[in-house]
């Protein structure tokens, strides 16, 4: 029992994302994610999620459930800054050759405590692939990456039109394979 314990993070894979919004006005607004999965069955992850930004964080646990390498199914739950009440999630991710599909859900305290994230991505290249995204509090638009594999990095960048705020911002962040 003693090495499960000591080993089970290493088999654990994890995502540490990088980003900033930079708005019309001016402002910009830093955001870390960090995620990550560890394998309990051949079908099965138990998935963890949490976000950082200067006035709100949330942290959600769950599982998702694999029952092919091309269908990904997941739900979570936890807690939101300054909330008492809990936080669900649920996605799907599927993936057909080099494209991959992504509807996401969140839903915490209240009818406009949501979040949603939708996107399509086609993988040109070992480090290239370009996507559209929906995503709420972010916006509408292309998704540009870049991957360094040596680095098991991805650097992206993603012009978005806010349809909800109606305004234009840039999103440009890295992620981290850990």
């Amino acid at each position: 029992m003693f090495f499960f314990i000591i080993g089970s993070p290493i088999l654990a894979q994890a995502q540490l994302e990088l980003y900033a919004k930079f708005n019309q006005d001016g402002t910009v607004n830093p955001v870390i994610n960090y995620n990550g999965s560890k394998r309990i069955s051949d079908k099965v992850d138990l998935i963890f999620f949490g976000l950082i930004r200067e006035q709100w964080s949330q942290a959600l646990v769950g599982l998702s459930y694999s029952p092919t390498s091309s269908v990904r199914f997941s739900a979570t739950a936890g807690i939101e800054h300054g909330q008492s009440s809990p936080r669900y999630s649920a996605s799907v991710w599927l993936k057909k050759n080099k494209t991959t599909f992504l509807i996401l859900g969140e839903l915490g305290n209240g009818h406009e405590n949501y979040l949603y994230k939708i996107n399509i991505f086609h993988e040109f290249s070992e480090k290239f692939s370009l996507g559209i995204m929906d995503w709420r509090y972010h916006g509408l638009g292309p998704n540009l990456r870049y991957t360094i594999p040596k680095l098991q990095s991805t650097i992206w960048i993603m012009p978005a039109y806010d349809h909800e705020q109606k305004v234009f911002r840039s999103i440009m962040g890295i992620s981290v394979q850990m």
